[in-house]
């Protein structure tokens, strides 16, 4: 709030309290008052109209700057009303209990909402769960009976399954603390349960995996990290033609653990490398992919956040893409990490 506002919302005032300074001094002089006289007269007016304004504008600065900073510190801002208390003047009070009760409606209706959302999250939830026992069982048929027809199939079901976990993982991405358990791992069991995810598909690109140092230890949930191995390979598998070659390999650097996944693919243009984590974002390889959804990177970037990681990508075009996960090594920093969201 700037002093130059605070007058400018007070004009009328101002120009009131001139207007009556100027018709007292008419006033006295036209009855005999010395010139000298009534110019005092109207500085002492002029300097307690100024002191009162100035205190009045320190006072209104402290309350408005009081109230800014606690919204900003607020979970739910609309609360603010059951903290603070109402102004001094009359009009200030009657609008903030106006404002109360506005505020009291939105808690409501925001309530309402939130209850909406969980029972829609457990709806899903339940659903991938009821669709993943016919899909689990229909690849354990397939494997079974390995016909070439069936390797197809089970290509397809390993899609369809990589798909309904992101659902699944996407409906869990706003409350990831009530499905984690933060323990010290090693990046190979990781690494080696999203590969087996996915080993149909891979056995029959011929991609070539190269692993280094994957005996690393660092401290998050394997599940979630699995999941987002996962995404990321996919997305290798998508954009490889020929000799299609991963490499994944982890390596210590201060207080975390660096697991990189580098393809031979046909890598990212630099033009879209400042979008790649963005929701729904496909870029010119996807748009010649029918199976990109622009899904994938955008939940990985949500889901570092919120367990205390990090994720980057690096790429030449025409090359090779690299994604970095940043892994804290303290069991500690990862679970602190996670609380802060």
């Amino acid at each position: 709030m700037k002093f130059r506002e605070f007058l400018g919302d007070r004009t009328g005032v101002v120009l009131l309290q001139l207007g009556a300074a100027w018709a007292l001094f008419v006033f006295l002089t036209a009855l005999g008052v010395q010139s000298r006289e009534a110019a005092l007269l109207l500085i002492t007016w002029f300097g307690i109209f100024a002191a009162w304004t100035g205190f009045s504008f320190y006072r209104e600065k402290k309350y408005f700057t009081e109230l800014m900073d606690t919204v900003r510190e607020m979970e739910k801002p609309w609360l603010v009303t059951e903290i603070l208390k109402a102004p001094d003047t009359f009009e200030g009070k009657k609008y903030w209990e106006a404002m109360r009760i506005s505020m009291k409606a939105m808690e409501e209706q925001v309530s309402e909402a939130e209850q909406k959302q969980r029972a829609y999250r457990e709806y899903v939830e339940n659903w991938v769960h009821q669709v993943k026992l016919p899909l689990t069982a229909a690849q354990l048929i397939c494997e079974n009976e390995k016909s070439r027809d069936n390797r197809r199939i089970l290509k397809s079901l390993e899609n369809i399954d990589r798909e309904i976990e992101q659902v699944l993982y996407m409906s869990r991405m706003e409350n990831p603390e009530q499905d984690y358990i933060i323990r010290r791992i090693t990046m190979e069991s990781c690494v080696a349960r999203a590969v087996a995810a996915d080993q149909e598909t891979f056995r029959q690109r011929g991609v070539k995996i190269e692993t280094e140092g994957l005996e690393t230890e660092a401290c998050t949930d394997s599940k979630w990290l699995t999941f987002m191995l996962r995404q990321i390979l996919s997305n290798s598998l998508k954009y490889m033609e020929e000799s299609p070659c991963i490499k994944v390999r982890a390596r210590r650097k201060e207080n975390t653990v660096l697991l990189i996944v580098e393809d031979n693919g046909c890598g990212i243009r630099e033009s879209e490398m400042g979008r790649i984590f963005n929701k729904g974002f496909t870029g010119s390889n996807g748009r010649k992919n029918r199976e990109s959804t622009g899904m994938g990177l955008y939940i990985c970037r949500e889901l570092c956040k919120k367990l205390g990681m990090a994720v980057r990508a690096e790429s030449v075009w025409g090359e090779y893409t690299r994604v970095v996960f940043e892994i804290p090594i303290a069991e500690q920093a990862s679970v602190m990490s996670v609380h802060k969201v």
